[in-house]
């Protein structure tokens, strides 16, 4: 299969909701996860964990009780369960930015107001930390679905879930904060581009 360029990938991808029944080879599942691995994050913090979802059984769950019955969801044959972990969110850009400090690539001026970024996360609701984290996610997220248009797949996030019954469900630690969902695989349909607003729109004064 041809490699798209991401210019191409971008321009093709579409939110897909129906699926062939094969399910994905395990390079598959293994590409859109190293996909996400790459993704940037604030000072490197890298707060995404994935649960993998291919059993039908749990797939059948979440197209009920965990995604608030859109039923849809169950025919991907891979779901997965994007969670960010608050416990290390802080504790990991600490020992980046120490580590920052230490090389000296970064000038003191900016490594202040970095710091200064650090020691508010430091004391922040977790409301604030989940939102800051969820930020980082949705990058990874991102370049999971552009990853997926590369490899012929098709996806849709899904952003209504029941976040507790999710993290009940599969054992989740109260600091893994369920950010999304993204069901993936071998597309069943080509729906058109959906409407985007003109550049014009987009530009602030």
């Amino acid at each position: 299969m041809a490699r798209m360029s991401v210019g191409e990938a971008i321009a093709a991808r579409r939110s897909i909701r129906r699926f062939r029944p094969e399910p994905l080879t395990e390079s598959q599942v293994e590409a859109l996860l190293e996909a996400a691995r790459l993704a940037p994050s604030a000072i490197n913090c890298q707060p995404w964990r994935f649960k993998v979802v291919r059993d039908q059984a749990e797939l059948d769950w979440l197209a009920a009780a965990g995604t608030r019955n859109q039923r849809w969801v169950g025919r991907a044959p891979v779901v997965f369960v994007c969670c960010a972990d608050l416990s290390c969110f802080v504790k990991d850009q600490e020992a980046n930015l120490r580590a920052i400090a230490d090389s000296g690539a970064m000038p003191p001026d900016m490594l202040a107001e970095v710091e200064g970024y650090v020691a508010r996360n430091a004391c922040a609701p977790r409301d604030f930390l989940r939102g800051a984290a969820a930020v980082n996610c949705a990058i990874a997220l991102t370049q999971m679905m552009l990853a997926a248009v590369d490899l012929g797949l098709g996806s849709t996030w899904v952003g209504m879930f029941d976040e507790p019954a999710i993290q009940e469900r599969y054992g989740l630690h109260p600091d893994l904060a369920v950010i999304a969902l993204l069901a993936v695989g071998a597309p069943s349909e080509a729906p058109p581009p959906r409407p985007r607003r003109d550049m014009a729109d987009i530009l602030l004064p």
